[in-house]
């Protein structure tokens, strides 16, 4: 059985805000296995901010139980406190760098008060900074660096302490999808070499796509989908977790495009108008090709593409299907019988870009 490093239970924080209570959080248990890249996910003023503060106490819960690595946080007295929050790192959107402290000096900073030796000290800096592929860099300041160079400054600085949780708080939001590339492939790999379990927390899926095992979908205050990030981009159930999918897949904005094509808004009665969900073994089978030759069924591909998602290919097709009816329920059937998805799809239930569908 897994080990949990982070189990929330019944989790509420409530704002009291002009005689109005605001409750932020509402209830959630959250479990967290030791080792995961965890994703939490939901749009500005979810919740999910609130909610990982509660992680190290930086905020604290009105109701519920915090318990990392099998101690319950809140019963802890000031002092032990502060040494296990040493064991969670944070990293943050807008870095939080000392523009007076060279990249070394800002990466030392958690360990001026440690009980090690200078020498370890800075050993210990050296190899953060070589670790993040900075050590040419430990003499300037953050003004004289990129945006991912500063992330990467406020990563190194997270791990100083050695910890064991490393949270995420929109940590690539302002960078460029390059640069957001780079920084997920390094979180990836601190991951992978030292077993940092990480949460993050993010409003976009392709960072969840890229990076997570397993993610959790939050709307006002209360987690509403969890689950594998595969399960979650094969099967989602809630009206936001689709949207947060569509928004990641383009198939939403293909279909918008497509509805305006005059051939699809004509098709004949031996035609069908399909979307072809896809993953694993059965994304790669030429499905299509032999439909073709074994039931003389013809598919006009309009949209495809296939992502790799934790390990597995993931992919979307939307094609007009043209043969005879009886051809073409046999081929629905062998599609689905090697695990494609098949959904019909309704023109006019497409709607415009300010629209859900």
């Amino acid at each position: 059985m897994t080990e949990s490093i982070i189990d929330l239970q019944n989790i509420s924080v409530v704002f009291n805000k002009e005689k109005q209570q605001l409750k932020a959080v509402n209830d959630i248990n959250l479990r967290i296995d030791r080792g995961d890249i965890y994703g939490i996910i939901g749009y500005s003023g979810a919740g999910k901010s609130t909610l990982v503060r509660v992680i190290n106490l930086l905020q604290r819960p009105t109701v519920g139980k915090v318990i990392v690595d099998g101690t319950n946080l809140l019963t802890l007295p000031s002092k032990k406190l502060r040494t296990v929050r040493k064991k969670i790192g944070m990293i943050f959107q807008h870095f939080n760098l000392m523009n007076s402290r060279t990249v070394f000096n800002n990466v030392e900073y958690p360990l001026l008060h440690e009980k090690i030796s200078k020498v370890e000290r800075q050993k210990r800096v050296q190899r953060l900074l070589e670790l993040v592929g900075l050590n040419e860099f430990a003499g300037a300041y953050p003004e004289q660096l990129s945006g991912g160079q500063k992330q990467r400054v406020a990563i190194a600085r997270a791990l100083a302490s050695q910890p064991d949780i490393l949270i995420s708080d929109e940590a690539t939001s302002a960078l460029d999808p390059k640069t957001t590339e780079s920084i997920l492939k390094l979180l990836r790999r601190l991951n992978h070499e030292l077993g940092l379990t990480i949460v993050l927390i993010t409003h976009e899926m392709n960072v969840i796509k890229s990076i997570c095992h397993n993610v959790a979908v939050i709307e006002d205050g209360e987690i509403i989908e969890r689950g594998s990030v595969k399960d979650i981009f094969t099967k989602p159930k809630k009206e936001l977790t689709r949207d947060f999918v569509d928004t990641s897949t383009n198939v939403k904005k293909a279909l918008l495009q497509i509805k305006w094509d005059t051939q699809v808004n004509s098709l004949g009665g031996n035609q069908r108008l399909v979307q072809l969900n896809f993953i694993g073994g059965s994304s790669k089978q030429s499905l299509i090709s032999e439909l073709a030759r074994d039931y003389h069924v013809d598919a006009n591909i309009l949209y495809a593409n296939v992502d790799q998602i934790d390990g597995t290919s993931i992919g979307y097709m939307i094609t007009i299907f043209t043969g005879a009816t009886e051809a073409l329920d046999e081929s629905v059937e062998i599609l689905e019988r090697n695990g494609v998805e098949v959904v019909p799809i309704n023109l006019d239930q497409i709607k415009g870009d300010e629209e859900q569908w």
